[in-house]
């Protein structure tokens, strides 16, 4: 009789390329960090809210407005909140230093104190030739460790670039790029006369964020209001909200809805219905 023939059983050859089932149960999420421990404030109340937290480090943001709209406040005190935390700033500007700091101070800005102690620079840039002149700023920024920058205004590149657009955009994203390891708040002029006529300009799409700051008309009065129309990398509320400027800068009622904008809304439906 044959012998039956036995088949061994080959091995199990466990392959790198190969992973074992995973126990789902066993599975722990892995802790993922929140974007609050990588924002920075602002200095402005009520603004943080409206950012969810503040603003992330190192964007550049572009606040947009009219003349009067808290626009060069809004920026001093986002300079101020940094050196209040240790963190060098520099505000480049193309007024007299002075006048810039006395005006400050009859607002409740004081920035003495920390232009003493070495935490604030005040550059002043002259109009024409302001490209040639990065260097200067530059130097300052990496030699005291600069943190947070204001430029008011960038106004001073369309002066150079009056009759070049691409020559203009070309600049500031040069600027921008000397930029990146700062936090940068610009002050630009908007051309828009309401929230709702607002002409979109060349820097508005180079900066990463774009805050807007207007006066709506109430009757035979103004109304000041500021809405986020983009900030990169973070979310944010888009409403539009009241802003006052008191003593001691700008103040955003985040809870609140502009009376102009409510006045505005009641006419319009008053109108429909007479129709």
């Amino acid at each position: 009789m044959a012998k039956k023939k036995t088949i061994k059983k080959s091995k199990k050859i466990k392959s790198p390329l190969l992973t074992p089932e995973l126990d789902v149960n066993k599975i722990k999420p892995k802790k993922q960090k929140t974007l609050t421990s990588d924002l920075i404030k602002t200095g402005v109340p009520g603004l943080d809210d409206v950012l969810k937290g503040g603003i992330k480090r190192n964007l550049s943001v572009l606040l947009s407005g009219g003349p009067g709209t808290g626009k060069t406040i809004l920026a001093m005190q986002f300079l101020l909140e940094g050196a209040k935390r240790g963190e060098p700033g520099l505000y480049m500007l193309y007024d007299n230093e002075e006048r810039f700091v006395e005006y400050a101070k009859t607002l409740g800005i004081d920035f003495e104190p920390y232009i003493k102690k070495g935490l604030i620079y005040i550059l002043k840039q002259p109009i024409i030739g302001m490209i040639s002149t990065l260097a200067e700023p530059i130097e300052i920024i990496k030699k005291k460790k600069i943190k947070r920058v204001v430029l008011d205004s960038l106004t001073m590149f369309s002066y150079v670039y009056v009759n070049d657009e691409r020559e203009y955009r070309k600049s500031i994203v040069k600027f921008l790029e000397n930029m990146k390891d700062v936090t940068l708040f610009a002050t630009s002029e908007s051309t828009g006369a309401t929230m709702d006529e607002l002409n979109f300009r060349a820097e508005d799409f180079l900066f990463d964020g774009v805050i807007f700051l207007a006066k709506i008309r109430q009757e035979a009065s103004f109304e000041r209001v500021l809405h986020v129309s983009k900030m990169r990398g973070q979310n944010h509320k888009i409403d539009i909200y009241p802003l006052f400027i008191e003593q001691g800068g700008v103040t955003v009622y985040p809870d609140q809805l502009p009376f102009a904008l409510i006045a505005q809304d009641n006419k319009k439906s008053e109108n429909k219905k007479t129709k």
